[in-house]
């Protein structure tokens, strides 16, 4: 089974010596916030205005972490 690395798909398999069989997930770079107004949003990073037709989520229903996103624009 293969990763993808910056981009690069690399057929190796994912090492979890290092973390007792866990999978230790990077943390993501995308962590700016959509406000109304483009403002910052409570962490102080930067935001993006909201605006309607201008984002989209896509999803795998065969994915479980999706699952959770899905009940969140369910709710």
């Amino acid at each position: 089974m293969g990763l993808l690395i910056d981009g690069q798909w690399h057929d190796a398999w994912y090492d979890t010596k290092a973390t007792d069989g866990r999978f230790v997930r990077k943390e993501s770079s995308f962590r700016h916030w959509v406000t109304p107004d483009g403002t910052p949003g409570p962490t102080g990073d930067g935001g993006f205005a909201a605006a309607s037709g201008r984002y989209h989520l896509y999803v795998s229903h065969a994915c479980p972490w999706a699952h959770r996103t899905l009940i969140v624009r369910r709710l």
